[in-house]
Protein backbone atom coordinates (compact mmCIF):
# COMPACT_ATOMS: atom_id res chain seq x y z
CA UNK A 1 0.00 0.00 0.00
CA UNK A 2 2.78 2.33 -0.06
CA UNK A 3 1.58 3.97 -3.38
CA UNK A 4 -1.65 4.83 -1.60
CA UNK A 5 0.25 6.10 1.37
CA UNK A 6 2.57 8.22 -1.45
CA UNK A 7 -0.03 9.59 -2.88
CA UNK A 8 -1.55 11.11 -0.35
CA UNK A 9 2.05 13.10 1.09
CA UNK A 10 2.92 14.09 -2.41
CA UNK A 11 -0.34 16.07 -2.73
CA UNK A 12 1.12 17.51 0.53
CA UNK A 13 4.86 17.57 0.04
CA UNK A 14 7.82 16.81 -2.04
CA UNK A 15 9.57 13.45 -1.27
CA UNK A 16 13.01 12.06 -1.74
CA UNK A 17 13.93 8.46 -0.84
CA UNK A 18 16.85 8.01 1.77
CA UNK A 19 19.48 5.82 1.71
CA UNK A 20 19.30 2.59 3.91
CA UNK A 21 22.36 1.12 3.02
CA UNK A 22 23.23 -2.23 4.16
CA UNK A 23 19.28 -2.66 5.03
CA UNK A 24 17.90 -2.20 1.85
CA UNK A 25 18.10 -6.02 0.68
CA UNK A 26 18.19 -8.55 4.07
CA UNK A 27 18.17 -12.10 3.24
CA UNK A 28 17.95 -14.44 6.37
CA UNK A 29 16.61 -17.84 7.25
CA UNK A 30 14.11 -18.19 3.87
CA UNK A 31 12.85 -14.75 4.28
CA UNK A 32 13.75 -11.56 1.56
CA UNK A 33 13.22 -8.25 3.34
CA UNK A 34 12.89 -4.78 0.80
CA UNK A 35 13.34 -1.50 2.91
CA UNK A 36 12.68 1.70 1.99
CA UNK A 37 12.67 5.26 3.59
CA UNK A 38 11.69 8.55 2.60
CA UNK A 39 11.76 11.99 3.73
CA UNK A 40 8.09 13.86 3.64
CA UNK A 41 9.80 17.40 3.76
CA UNK A 42 8.04 19.83 6.13
CA UNK A 43 5.72 16.83 7.06
CA UNK A 44 8.22 13.41 8.65
CA UNK A 45 9.36 10.53 7.34
CA UNK A 46 7.46 7.27 6.33
CA UNK A 47 8.77 3.80 5.67
CA UNK A 48 7.92 0.27 4.01
CA UNK A 49 9.18 -3.39 4.53
CA UNK A 50 8.14 -5.71 2.26
CA UNK A 51 8.80 -9.68 3.00
CA UNK A 52 8.45 -12.37 1.07
CA UNK A 53 9.15 -16.47 2.02
CA UNK A 54 8.32 -19.46 1.27
CA UNK A 55 8.78 -19.43 -2.32
CA UNK A 56 6.19 -16.94 -2.11
CA UNK A 57 3.29 -18.34 -0.52
CA UNK A 58 4.05 -15.48 2.07
CA UNK A 59 3.79 -11.90 1.94
CA UNK A 60 4.11 -9.17 4.00
CA UNK A 61 4.22 -5.99 3.81
CA UNK A 62 4.64 -2.97 6.85
CA UNK A 63 4.39 1.05 5.88
CA UNK A 64 4.60 3.23 8.76
CA UNK A 65 4.43 7.47 8.76
CA UNK A 66 5.84 8.67 11.40
CA UNK A 67 5.08 12.91 11.91
CA UNK A 68 7.46 15.35 12.72
CA UNK A 69 6.18 18.79 12.25
CA UNK A 70 2.12 17.76 13.70
CA UNK A 71 0.69 16.43 16.37
CA UNK A 72 -0.60 13.45 15.07
CA UNK A 73 -0.04 9.60 16.19
CA UNK A 74 2.24 7.40 14.16
CA UNK A 75 0.92 5.40 11.93
CA UNK A 76 1.34 1.78 10.80
CA UNK A 77 0.30 -0.34 8.36
CA UNK A 78 0.59 -4.24 7.79
CA UNK A 79 -0.42 -6.72 4.99
CA UNK A 80 0.02 -10.56 5.61
CA UNK A 81 -1.18 -13.11 3.33
CA UNK A 82 -0.63 -16.75 4.67
CA UNK A 83 -1.53 -20.20 4.63
CA UNK A 84 -5.07 -18.82 2.82
CA UNK A 85 -5.23 -16.32 5.05
CA UNK A 86 -5.51 -11.82 4.60
CA UNK A 87 -5.10 -10.43 7.01
CA UNK A 88 -5.11 -6.34 7.65
CA UNK A 89 -3.92 -3.72 10.66
CA UNK A 90 -4.24 0.07 10.64
CA UNK A 91 -2.91 1.01 13.71
CA UNK A 92 -2.66 4.75 15.52
CA UNK A 93 -0.17 5.41 18.02
CA UNK A 94 -0.81 7.81 20.56
CA UNK A 95 2.72 9.20 21.22
CA UNK A 96 1.92 11.99 23.48
CA UNK A 97 2.53 14.58 21.21
CA UNK A 98 -0.17 17.83 21.80
CA UNK A 99 -3.60 17.92 21.57
CA UNK A 100 -5.37 14.86 20.28
CA UNK A 101 -6.02 15.60 16.88
CA UNK A 102 -10.21 15.06 15.30
CA UNK A 103 -9.97 11.57 14.66
CA UNK A 104 -13.67 11.05 14.10
CA UNK A 105 -13.38 10.71 10.29
CA UNK A 106 -10.88 7.63 11.12
CA UNK A 107 -13.58 6.01 13.24
CA UNK A 108 -15.96 6.38 10.44
CA UNK A 109 -13.93 4.50 8.28
CA UNK A 110 -13.58 2.00 10.79
CA UNK A 111 -16.95 2.05 11.29
CA UNK A 112 -17.58 1.46 7.72
CA UNK A 113 -15.50 -1.94 7.67
CA UNK A 114 -17.58 -3.88 10.25
CA UNK A 115 -18.70 -6.14 7.96
CA UNK A 116 -15.24 -7.58 7.20
CA UNK A 117 -14.40 -10.30 10.00
CA UNK A 118 -12.05 -8.82 12.99
CA UNK A 119 -8.56 -10.08 14.02
CA UNK A 120 -8.02 -10.86 17.28
CA UNK A 121 -4.49 -9.74 17.87
CA UNK A 122 -4.37 -10.78 21.50
CA UNK A 123 -3.28 -8.53 24.80
CA UNK A 124 0.40 -6.61 24.09
CA UNK A 125 1.99 -3.98 26.48
CA UNK A 126 1.53 -1.63 23.68
CA UNK A 127 -2.46 -1.75 23.42
CA UNK A 128 -2.93 1.92 25.72
CA UNK A 129 -1.14 3.59 23.43
CA UNK A 130 -3.14 2.51 20.70
CA UNK A 131 -5.81 4.80 19.35
CA UNK A 132 -9.89 3.95 18.66
CA UNK A 133 -9.80 4.04 14.78
CA UNK A 134 -7.10 1.41 15.28
CA UNK A 135 -8.50 -1.79 13.42
CA UNK A 136 -7.59 -5.52 12.58
CA UNK A 137 -9.02 -7.75 9.62
CA UNK A 138 -8.77 -11.17 8.56
CA UNK A 139 -10.23 -12.81 5.71
CA UNK A 140 -9.87 -14.49 2.35
CA UNK A 141 -8.68 -12.73 -0.95
CA UNK A 142 -9.55 -9.38 0.17
CA UNK A 143 -7.53 -7.47 -1.87
CA UNK A 144 -10.13 -4.52 -3.10
CA UNK A 145 -12.39 -4.25 -0.15
CA UNK A 146 -9.07 -3.55 2.06
CA UNK A 147 -7.71 -1.45 -0.82
CA UNK A 148 -10.52 0.33 -0.32
CA UNK A 149 -10.73 0.86 3.35
CA UNK A 150 -6.98 1.73 3.15
CA UNK A 151 -7.54 4.45 0.66
CA UNK A 152 -10.40 6.05 2.53
CA UNK A 153 -8.30 5.77 6.04
CA UNK A 154 -5.02 7.71 4.56
CA UNK A 155 -7.06 10.21 3.30
CA UNK A 156 -8.82 10.78 6.64
CA UNK A 157 -5.71 10.55 8.50
CA UNK A 158 -3.89 13.52 6.17
CA UNK A 159 -6.89 15.36 6.51
CA UNK A 160 -6.53 15.18 10.29
CA UNK A 161 -2.99 16.04 9.67
CA UNK A 162 -4.37 19.49 7.73
CA UNK A 163 -5.71 20.43 11.41
CA UNK A 164 -3.67 18.62 13.68
CA UNK A 165 -1.63 21.51 16.14
CA UNK A 166 2.30 21.90 14.96
CA UNK A 167 4.86 20.65 17.22
CA UNK A 168 8.79 20.33 16.84
CA UNK A 169 10.35 17.71 15.45
CA UNK A 170 12.37 16.96 18.58
CA UNK A 171 9.60 16.41 20.61
CA UNK A 172 7.96 14.25 17.97
CA UNK A 173 10.55 11.96 18.04
CA UNK A 174 11.06 12.07 21.77
CA UNK A 175 7.43 10.17 21.83
CA UNK A 176 8.15 8.06 19.07
CA UNK A 177 11.58 6.72 20.67
CA UNK A 178 9.62 6.00 24.08
CA UNK A 179 7.32 3.56 21.84
CA UNK A 180 10.48 2.15 19.81
CA UNK A 181 12.10 1.66 23.57
CA UNK A 182 9.11 -0.17 24.81
CA UNK A 183 9.73 -2.42 21.36
CA UNK A 184 12.95 -3.43 22.52
CA UNK A 185 12.34 -3.79 26.17
CA UNK A 186 9.00 -5.37 26.26
CA UNK A 187 9.15 -7.37 22.65
CA UNK A 188 7.01 -6.79 19.01
CA UNK A 189 6.00 -9.75 16.80
CA UNK A 190 8.01 -7.74 14.07
CA UNK A 191 11.08 -6.23 16.80
CA UNK A 192 11.64 -9.78 18.01
CA UNK A 193 12.30 -11.16 14.22
CA UNK A 194 14.61 -8.82 13.70
CA UNK A 195 16.09 -8.88 16.93
CA UNK A 196 16.73 -12.82 16.16
CA UNK A 197 17.73 -12.24 12.34
CA UNK A 198 20.06 -8.84 12.97
CA UNK A 199 21.21 -8.73 16.15
CA UNK A 200 19.95 -6.25 18.64
CA UNK A 201 22.06 -3.60 18.04
CA UNK A 202 21.73 -3.60 14.18
CA UNK A 203 17.87 -4.06 14.58
CA UNK A 204 17.85 -1.18 16.82
CA UNK A 205 19.99 0.71 14.36
CA UNK A 206 17.06 0.00 11.29
CA UNK A 207 14.39 1.26 13.63
CA UNK A 208 15.49 3.82 15.00
CA UNK A 209 17.18 5.50 11.86
CA UNK A 210 15.18 4.32 8.89
CA UNK A 211 11.57 2.40 9.83
CA UNK A 212 10.16 5.04 12.86
CA UNK A 213 12.91 7.79 12.20
CA UNK A 214 13.19 8.70 15.96
CA UNK A 215 16.43 9.31 15.80
CA UNK A 216 17.60 11.99 13.42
Amino acid sequence: MIDLLTKYVKARCEIAERDVGEYAVIKKSGKKFLVHSYEAVGLGRFSSVSMTAMLGLMKMETVVFTPLTKGMPLLSFDRINAMGNDILLLELYDTGVGTPPDLSALDAVKASAKDLPDHDLGTHWYDPMKLSPSLAKKSKKCSEAYRDVCDRYFAAYFAAMDGAEPCTPEAARQGVAAYVNGLFENGGPSTDQFKKMLGEKAARELFDNYIFSDKE
